[in-house]
């Protein structure tokens, strides 16, 4: 890596002043004003030298050009969602944050071509909320709200990505402005399924954290929103039976299959003990994990048929001993059961989070070996998981006792990280499936990433970035 690539900006002060004259009054803040915009929700905290906030393509390009000239650097930002760092400042007190926030038109909606394009800086529900009446959605459902911009650049799955895909697979087109002396503007948004027409550029952003360029817009391929749904929540003897009631699951419903989450006892249990308002469907149940699927279609009139189909598969897997009891109920009174359990968690220690994808086939195994391993070198600790089993996305929580806190420090954390990643990796499995690579992961994306891939995505960078101008994570 070359040092001078990450000095502090010399030219900072100059930047500044020529980005006070680039934007309007009140959209360069300093001081006291920056705070908000300073920490994620992981939270990573650092310090800005200033926000700017541009509210359009061309002031986006024009900061770029800036900031090369002056090599001032800036750190993308949206929703300030992400769980790795990789949208906020360092503690420098020397890198700008280049907010898009205030970038939240939505600039083009065909509902005959079921596509929109909205820019970076408007929130993932907005865009849903104004495409509500025309029966569409963009299917991507996490938990938090981020931005367009910061699905694109973490990739976003959800929930419902066994449906549906992630953001790579309902992304259309992209406009990103490139960190050169141009400051480039790319316009890739054309709202076509078809286009061979060359290299597919847009899939160089996706994922990228903001590390190559400044996503600005993009264009989504919509869907129906759904017009049949059933949801259901089912007592498994282990996680074996999971892997194997998913896959009749789909032999049954095949796309239909919308949702499948797994949800260990331990973890459920939590849940149960700090939300007293939740109620257990299965109460009772000597299970070893829980399973909540949903079965969804945009055709109308299905309820009856997805009834009739999930009562037949549930008897044929009751038969099989794959299920103990199961309970068919309305989604907003299930889906609470699985999406409290990252509060319920860290109210009853101190929750150190992994959030890994595998081949799904290997999930049981792995989940297995983790315990083994952190029953034996941290017994004090406990291991709790759920997660999105149907793709292989894997939440792990090792939960801390707070009484312990003192004797965790920063080197044996790293070290109970690096440990659970590469029992990830020994597994064929990613040590980030969803959040992208930052400040607080970069260190695993060092040790677990092949040499190969880490030189040609350094490669990229310096092609895309010669200046250093842009990100707070450098591959090189």
């Amino acid at each position: 890596m070359n040092a001078a690539l990450l000095a502090p900006a010399s030219g900072l002060d100059a930047f500044l002043a020529e980005a006070a004259s680039l934007l309007p009054p009140g959209a360069l803040l300093r001081g006291e004003a920056c705070a908000p915009y300073q920490a994620d929700a992981s939270g990573c905290h650092g310090q800005a030298a200033a926000v700017l906030l541009p509210d359009s393509t061309a002031a986006v390009s024009a900061l770029l050009r800036a900031s090369v000239r002056h090599r001032a650097r800036l750190v993308p930002q949206g929703g300030r969602s992400g769980l790795v760092g990789g949208a906020v400042p360092d503690g420098s007190g020397r890198q700008a944050v280049l907010s898009l926030e205030r970038m939240r038109r939505l600039r083009e909606f065909d509902p005959l071509n079921r596509s929109a394009v909205a820019e970076a800086g408007l929130p993932l529900s907005e865009l849903n909320r104004r495409l509500e009446p025309h029966g569409l959605w963009l299917p991507i459902d996490v938990g938090s709200d981020p931005a367009v911009g910061g699905l694109v650049g973490a990739n976003t799955g959800g929930s419902r990505l066994l449906r549906h895909g992630d953001v790579r697979r309902n992304l259309l087109g992209l406009e990103v402005v490139l960190a050169d002396e141009h400051g480039s503007v790319l316009d890739l948004t054309a709202p076509l399924r078809k286009n061979n027409a060359g290299i597919d550029l847009k899939q160089l952003f996706i994922g990228s954290g903001g590390a190559l360029g400044v996503i600005t817009a993009a264009s989504w391929d919509l869907k129906r929103r759904d017009a049949s749904s059933l949801t259901l929540f089912a007592a498994l003897p282990a996680r074996e039976a999971a892997l194997a009631a998913l896959d009749a699951c789909e032999q049954s419903f095949g796309e239909m299959l919308s949702a499948f989450e797994v949800i260990g006892a331990p973890a459920l249990d939590a849940t149960l003990r700090q939300f007293p308002v939740l109620r257990h469907p299965l109460a009772g149940s000597a299970a070893g994990c829980y399973a909540l699927i949903e079965f969804a279609s945009a055709m109308p009139g299905l309820d009856a048929l997805l009834q009739e189909r999930a009562e037949a598969l549930l008897t044929s897997l009751h038969a099989r001993g794959l299920i103990l009891d199961a309970a068919f109920g309305q989604a907003e009174r299930l889906w609470p059961l699985r999406d409290s359990l990252p509060l319920a968690l860290a109210a009853e220690g101190i929750p150190l989070s992994f959030d890994v994808g595998l081949p799904r086939s290997r999930l049981p195994a792995f989940l297995a070996a983790a315990e083994r391993w952190l029953a034996a070198e941290h017994p004090a600790l406990r291991l709790y998981d759920f997660g999105h089993f149907g793709d292989g996305g894997c939440h792990l929580i090792a939960l801390l006792p707070r009484e312990l806190a003192a004797s965790y420090g920063p080197a044996k954390l790293a070290m109970l990280k690096s440990a659970l990643y590469r029992l990830t990796a020994e597994h064929g499995g990613s040590f980030s499936a969803e959040h992208g690579v930052g400040p607080l992961n970069a260190a695993f994306y060092r040790k677990f990433t092949g040499a190969a891939a880490q030189g040609l995505a350094a490669r990229l960078q310096r092609l895309l970035d010669p200046a250093a101008a842009l990100g707070r994570h450098r591959y090189d």
